[in-house]
């Protein structure tokens, strides 16, 4: 855990009170504002990354100040917790800079790579899909995890288990997160990959599961990490202490995480990225973490646009720069048309090339909860991954230009595999490689996707 997380609690209980709407609707927006102005930070909205160095120091600067004149609000005691700049400076200073997961031959570490590096980000798809069918769940995830270019997995949230639903702050929400624990590691063993590494455990919300997951051992601290993250617009509550507090007593990986709402309180992509940097400062004085996901959504939802790449590429430079922390994003964008849609299989593409020369070293979400769609974010991965700024912001202005076909009815696995042998049918495997061929007209390519 940080430095900081004793003074940090202590400060929870002496801070200035303040109601948290007028935190929330004021002192926010006005700070944000002030911070914005100050730094002369601007988005071109036709620019879909943001590559200027001198900027990403530039938004470094305003999220450090946004932390130190905002502090943090605590929900339990309805106070700021407020820093120095010495202390932050100072968790800086003695923070991790790599991280090692998972076991055996699936054993990967983490160390920061620049925007050009050839070293390839790492690809961790999503596993599962969101249901109550653990059969169906199931095979999404052993065909995602079969896959050589998968690097790690996300578990997606199961629902509930059968008729039982998924019910938060009872029984019922171990029960879901410890189906999900058993089955991941069941279809890693299955598919000979045992040491795979987990991510974060997906189907749990409150600290009490989290916990009772950990305990079981299913979970652990080879094969996951445990969420400490902050709140929306620079919140904390205990739950946020007790867990890091639990991560420290179990060795655990602290999970930091930043997904700032565009357009509700944030005018816009510049202040989701100064946002992302002051979470991303609040969380390393309170949990000591190493492991650090920043990603932009607008308020309808939405992850994908010029607005939110250039807001994660911004707040992932500026990190780069000058944190040097183990850094990802989402590897994909939410698309309900699903895996045949052309616009799911661009918008991955737009994500992974971002993280590529943006100076990430792992995209999480990546591609989709299919084989298929994990093989092609992880091939992605490695063929952009020596790309310089210039030539990747270009490839992703075509993509984002390309005209895509009408989307088919959104078509589940068993109209996408064989479900005997687990393999893609054809017409899918026609749809990748589709796209293996444009991209390799763009000047990307990768061993296997010679026709």
């Amino acid at each position: 855990m940080g430095r900081l997380f004793w003074e940090a609690i202590q400060r929870s209980t002496t801070g200035p009170i303040m109601a948290e709407e007028k935190f929330e609707t004021e002192l926010l927006p006005s700070v944000l504002a002030s911070v914005q102005a100050k730094y002369k930070i601007e988005a071109d909205p036709d620019e879909p990354v943001m590559a200027d160095p001198d900027m990403a120091d530039a938004v470094f600067q305003a999220g450090m100040e946004l932390l130190l004149e905002l502090g943090l609000y605590c929900q339990d005691t309805k106070r700021i917790i407020k820093f120095t700049e010495e202390e932050i400076k100072e968790a800086i200073a003695t923070a991790r800079h790599e991280v090692t997961f998972g076991q055996g031959r699936d054993e990967i570490r983490l160390t920061p790579r620049a925007p050009g590096d050839a070293k390839h980000p790492y690809c961790w798809p999503p596993a599962g899909t969101i249901t109550r069918d653990v059969d169906i769940y199931r095979a999404h995830a052993l065909t995602v995890v079969r896959e050589p270019t998968c690097d790690g997995v996300f578990p997606l949230p199961l629902f509930g288990v059968g008729k039982t639903k998924n019910i938060a702050e009872t029984p019922a929400h171990t029960l879901v997160c410890l189906t999900e624990a058993r089955i991941m590691n069941d279809v890693a063993t299955w598919a000979g990959r045992p040491g795979l590494f987990f991510g974060i455990p997906m189907s749990a919300t409150t600290p009490i599961t989290l916990m009772s997951t950990f305990n079981s051992g299913l979970y652990n601290k080879y094969n996951c990490t445990l969420p400490v993250q902050i709140l929306m617009d620079m919140r904390v509550n205990y739950d946020r202490f007790n867990l890091t507090f639990f991560a420290e007593q179990q060795g655990l990986e602290p999970w930091m995480s930043s997904s700032p709402t565009l357009y509700a309180y944030l005018t816009g992509p510049e202040q989701g990225a100064i946002e992302i940097i002051a979470h991303t400062l609040g969380m390393l004085a309170y949990s000591g973490g190493t492991l650090t996901q920043g990603m932009s959504v607008s308020v309808h939802g939405v992850y994908s646009g010029n607005d939110i790449t250039w807001s994660n590429s911004a707040a992932a430079l500026a990190a780069e720069q000058n944190l040097r922390l183990p850094w990802l994003t989402m590897g994909g964008t939410a698309d309900p048309s699903g895996p045949m849609s052309d616009s799911s299989w661009y918008g991955t593409a737009v994500c992974i090339i971002n993280a590529c020369i943006s100076g990430m070293e792992a995209t999480w979400l990546s591609g989709g909860s299919t084989g298929l769609e994990a093989r092609w974010a992880g091939e992605l991965s490695r063929a952009a991954a020596a790309l310089s700024p210039r030539e990747g912001i270009e490839i992703i202005k075509k993509a984002n230009a390309a005209e895509c076909a009408p989307a088919p009815p959104a078509a589940t696995i068993d109209k996408l595999y064989d479900m005997s042998t687990l393999r893609p049918i054809p017409e899918f495997v026609d749809h990748y490689k589709k796209f293996t061929r444009i991209f390799k007209e763009w000047g990307l390519d990768y061993p296997s996707w010679d026709d």
